[in-house]
């Protein structure tokens, strides 16, 4: 790069880290004052940054679930794979997904099924869930409970 052309990435770095120290060193107050300053909103505003933070730790957690499938599908043997249990039948499948979440809540929550109730997901969702969940180890257990019945 030449002496006379600008460095717009390293301008901008410059500006937004300008930015990042301003808010972080500004009170709860300031922050209020600039934004009815600037004719906004404070609530919208409020709304607009949580959606965009929750957004941000969305993207993370999937990453990090990408990542763990990743790992999964390259250290465990292809015969492993073929034992994970996943039900036979659209219904066996619901009924399947409906006890893991008794049993461990938090992967109802985990588990993105955006806008949609339980009841509402199509067959391929459940069973895209399930084999989800199988990837992650989830459903070991089932295998094992239902092999010994």
């Amino acid at each position: 790069m030449s002496d006379n052309q600008r460095d717009y990435r390293k301008e901008l770095e410059g500006i937004l880290d300008g930015l990042a120290e301003s808010i972080e060193t500004a009170t709860p107050e300031e922050i209020l004052e600039d934004t009815q300053a600037g004719g906004e909103d404070s609530e919208a505003v409020a709304r607009r940054v949580q959606e965009t933070l929750l957004n941000a730790v969305k993207q993370f957690e999937q990453k990090k679930l990408q990542a763990a499938r990743q790992a999964y599908r390259l250290h465990a043997p292809e015969s492993e794979l073929a034992k994970l249990f996943v039900a036979g039948t659209p219904h066996e499948r619901r009924r399947q997904l409906a006890v893991v979440f008794r049993s461990k809540p938090r992967l109802a929550e985990v588990l993105t099924i955006q806008h949609r109730s339980f009841e509402d997901l199509s067959d391929h969702d459940v069973q895209a869930a399930l084999e989800e969940l199988a990837e992650l180890g989830f459903l070991d257990d089932w295998a094992q409970t239902s092999r010994r019945e």
